[in-house]
């Protein structure tokens, strides 16, 4: 092992570490939040209605009221915060006390009757409120208090643009083809409008009224061709409409703002949608083919 490797190694551990830390400090924090905050963690006074939707399932439904709490404390609150969870796995019987807490304060709770896995991050939600800003975020992540505030502010600026706080960069071969998504750039300096620009849901996404296609809605097709990418369908959904999308400039790291919840990665979507056989690229290969994509992106 070179002397570069050993420090990328020692640098990696030692950041893993302080995340530890600082999830205890805020998990701390948004518990005591949640049990005894009695103001409403949605409202505001902008023009446009904001509503933030996201989807939690399994294990993760005892820990989603943190992420949910740091939704609520927001510096621009949302005017709703949807979580969509199926039917056949939750019901009223057996929602934490948690998150009865926070409906109380506005959370909204959608029972899905279908479970369209990792869809129903938007696919409700956005059925249900047309004409509204929607941000998608994760449930697996203590969101930073002005994660919010930046992506409606760069809405302002730029209205026609889809806008994120993390993307990839999708990146073409010698050939001119696309090249496979583990070599695609993932650089957070990166912030002009673009179709190459892919963004990943997990640092929150701002969708406008009109900015994917109408087959967002087409079940069985994302089912058959993208079972376990839903960020690859939104971005497809996007290009289908001609939209581009585009990273919010920010300095800070964004592994110092968005902290990951630990354990929320023991069943998790990302080791097999890294896999080309079964992952995004087969996705992307299958829905970019169908609606000829590939044309746009150059």
């Amino acid at each position: 092992m070179t002397q570069a490797s050993r420090k990328k190694k020692h640098d990696a551990k030692e950041i893993k570490f302080v995340n530890r830390l600082r999830f205890a400090y805020y998990k701390s924090f948004w518990r005591e939040k949640t049990i005894e905050s009695k103001t409403p963690g949605i409202g505001n006074d902008t023009a446009e209605s904001i509503t933030i939707s996201l989807t939690s399932y399994g294990a993760r439904i005892e820990t989603v009221y943190l992420t949910i709490e740091s939704l609520m404390q927001q510096s621009l609150k949302a005017d709703r915060i949807v979580l969509c969870l199926v039917k056949n796995e939750f019901s009223e019987e057996n929602l934490p006390a948690t998150l009865k807490s926070q409906r109380k304060r506005g959370l909204e709770i959608i029972f899905c009757d279908d479970d369209i896995r990792s869809y129903k991050k938007f696919f409700y939600t956005m059925r249900k409120y047309p004409k509204d800003l929607i941000i998608t975020v994760d449930d697996d992540v203590i969101y930073p208090i002005d994660t919010v505030d930046l992506l409606y502010r760069a809405y302002i600026r730029e209205p026609e643009v889809i806008h994120c706080n993390r993307a990839y960069q999708m990146t073409s071969n010698e050939q001119g083809m696309l090249s496979p998504y583990k070599k695609w750039n993932f650089d957070h300096t990166v912030s002009e409008p673009s179709f190459h620009t892919f963004p990943t849901g997990v640092g929150g996404v701002l969708y406008f009224p009109g900015s994917l296609d109408d087959a967002i809605f087409d079940k069985e097709v994302f089912l058959k061709l993208a079972p376990n990418a839903d960020d690859v369908w939104l971005k497809a959904m996007s290009l289908k409409k001609a939209v581009k999308c585009r990273q919010i400039k920010n300095n800070r790291p964004f592994k110092e703002r968005f902290i990951e919840i630990p354990g929320s990665q023991t069943i998790s979507l990302k080791r097999t949608n890294k896999n080309k056989y079964s992952g995004n690229d087969l996705a992307i290969s299958q829905v970019f083919s169908k609606y000829d994509l590939y044309g746009i992106i150059g």
